[in-house]
């Protein structure tokens, strides 16, 4: 009995030893850059929707790799046995940075970035284990705050901004037993002028709803019935939206 369990604590030593060994050189093989194009590897999708990177010779890629595309570095990342693990790097054809992501076992993980073609910050974003937390926050090429993007107890939440302030908000409603897709419109002051709803029930799909500034159902469309109405709300959120993106 002392002679099995000296044998198998002999064994676990050796093979925790051999494990370390086995980090140690990914770790190395990870800070080492290494030049390559598209041809040299292939990015397959497991079975949780997870990008994992093989070589040629169909073995999980480990290293710091820059692809080449046409003389120029199109994509920078690191991978440990497949997954990506720590920089992701994407380059226009100028060679512009467009996006900068972290990624740990294969899922975003910290800061993620994108950027304009011409270099000013586009939009950054956190993430933890794959899932964003917090807020979305995209800019223009100012640097001026043009959408902020959450999800809050699995509910998406869209605004947009017009000059500081909140001009127009997405998300979705629970009202009268329906889900509705909702579009709220803000003036300059932030006050709520008008909402359209529109559900996912596919009995419904010509009918949407409007909603008054404090948000009390003011009208009910149906596109077939009544086109000409339609038609007048649908250019009023073409008009509104078209302002807040000028």
């Amino acid at each position: 009995m002392v002679k099995k369990l000296l044998l198998f604590a002999s064994f676990s030593i050796l093979l925790f030893s051999c494990n370390k060994v086995i980090d140690a050189v990914d770790e190395v093989r990870m800070n080492s850059k290494q030049t390559i194009t598209y041809d040299d590897f292939e990015v397959v999708r497991n079975d949780y929707d997870i990008k994992l990177y093989y070589d040629n010779d169909k073995e999980l890629m480990t290293g710091h790799y820059v692809v080449v595309y046409q003389g120029k570095p199109s994509e920078e990342f690191q991978t440990k046995r497949g997954f990506l693990n720590g920089v992701y790097a994407s380059y226009n054809a100028d060679g512009q940075l467009t996006k900068g992501y972290n990624y740990k076992d294969g899922k975003q993980e910290g800061l993620q970035r994108e950027f304009y073609g011409s270099g000013e910050l586009l939009s950054e974003a956190s993430f933890k284990k794959g899932k964003m937390v917090g807020e979305k926050v995209v800019y223009d090429q100012l640097g001026e705050v043009r959408a902020k993007h959450k999800i809050e107890n699995g509910v998406e939440y869209k605004r947009y901004f017009k000059n500081g302030k909140m001009a127009i908000a997405e998300f979705k409603r629970n009202w009268e037993g329906k889900v509705l897709d909702m579009m709220v419109y803000y003036d300059a002051f932030e006050n709520i002028q008008f909402a359209f709803g529109k559900s996912s029930d596919p009995n419904e799909k010509n009918i949407f709803y409007v909603f008054d500034a404090n948000m009390q159902l003011s009208d009910t469309v149906d596109i077939t019935i009544d086109p000409q109405k339609a038609s007048y709300y649908m250019g009023l959120i073409q008009r509104t939206a078209m302002a807040v993106m000028e």
